[in-house]
Formats: structure tokens, sequence, C-alpha cells
């Protein structure tokens, strides 16, 4: 079985998969707007094992997966290790996202049609993650409004995955530094 690209555990059991690649950041707000802040690692619990997961992420790395077995019945020695450096590259993209300070922006375009929504009912003007302090730096004067539950909300998780959501927030993430070139 391809174990790189095998179901990440993150936290207490938590599995994750990230999109193939992040998208760009979202516009920021101008400053002098409040601002919605989120922590990036409760959005990526959230979306793991949501049913948008399991029709999106989910079913990529089912389909990677079985290309992988593919690979291996036909002795394709150069398949499978393009499949595992996809596996790779991904696991470690998700601890980034899980345990660290990562972009979320990939997981957030599944639900980029809510978002207007989202920031109408907390009353501002864009989302940035708290972890993006070159972001937050430039909007010194703005006000923050925490809206990571409203955002953890949208992918309609379970209550287990909202437990470990919350649960995230009351530790610090793991240095992104020390997170690279880090396996699981």
């Amino acid at each position: 079985m391809l174990k790189t690209t095998g179901i990440i555990v993150l936290g207490a059991g938590l599995c994750t998969l990230a999109a193939f690649a992040e998208q760009p950041a979202a516009p920021q707000p101008d400053a002098g707007s409040r601002v919605g802040v989120y922590d990036s690692r409760a959005i990526a619990i959230a979306f793991v094992g949501s049913e948008l997961y399991h029709a999106t992420d989910g079913k990529q790395l089912a389909e990677m997966m079985a290309e992988y077995d593919k690979a291996k019945a036909e002795g394709n020695q150069k398949r499978m290790a393009e499949l595992e450096a996809w596996g790779e590259a991904h696991q470690e993209l998700l601890h980034k996202q899980g345990f660290s300070t990562a972009p979320v922006d990939g997981i957030l375009e599944h639900i980029a049609d809510q978002l207007p929504k989202i920031k109408e009912q907390a009353g501002v003007d864009g989302i940035v993650s708290k972890w993006d302090t070159e972001a937050l730096a430039k909007l010194q004067a703005t006000e923050q409004v925490d809206i990571t539950m409203l955002l953890v909300e949208a992918f309609k998780p379970t209550d287990q995955q909202k437990k470990w959501a919350i649960e995230a927030q009351k530790h610090d993430p793991v240095p992104l530094e020390k997170m690279e070139g880090h396996k699981h």
C-alpha cells in the first residue's frame, strides 16, 4: 500500500488532504477596516472528513492510491516513484497546515461561495490568517475579529472535528521552519 499517500493523521486521528496546489491569497482588506482573522489549523481540521473533503481532495487521494496500486501491479516503478513523490509533498503540506501556520487558501477555495455571507455575518471587510504576520502588519489599525469558528462551521464538521478544531486553537502552532522536511 502506498504509505506516503495514505490517510495522514493530524492530531487525535484526524485525516486530511489538501488540493494539488495552494491558491493565491485572497485580496487583503484596506487599512482601517475590520478584518476577520482565523486559525488556519482549525480550518484544515474542519475540512478533513467533511462531505466536501470526500467529494474533492479525498476523492483525489483515492484516485491516486488506485493509480499507485495499478502501477505497482504493472511493475511501473517510474510511475510508482512519481506518485510517492506526490504523496510525500502533500503529506508535508498537510502537516504544515494541520500543525503549523501554512496557508489554507486552497481549502478555503472550496467554500468561496460562502465567504461573502460569512464576512457579512461577522461584519468584516476581508479575511486573513492570524498567522499571516505580513498582511496583519499592513493592517495595524484594523480591528481584528476572530471568525475561525464561522469558517469551521462552513465545512459542516462532525462533533469530533469541531472539538479538534477548538482544541487546536488552545495550543501554539509548531513553528513553520521546524516543519520543513519533517515527515510523520
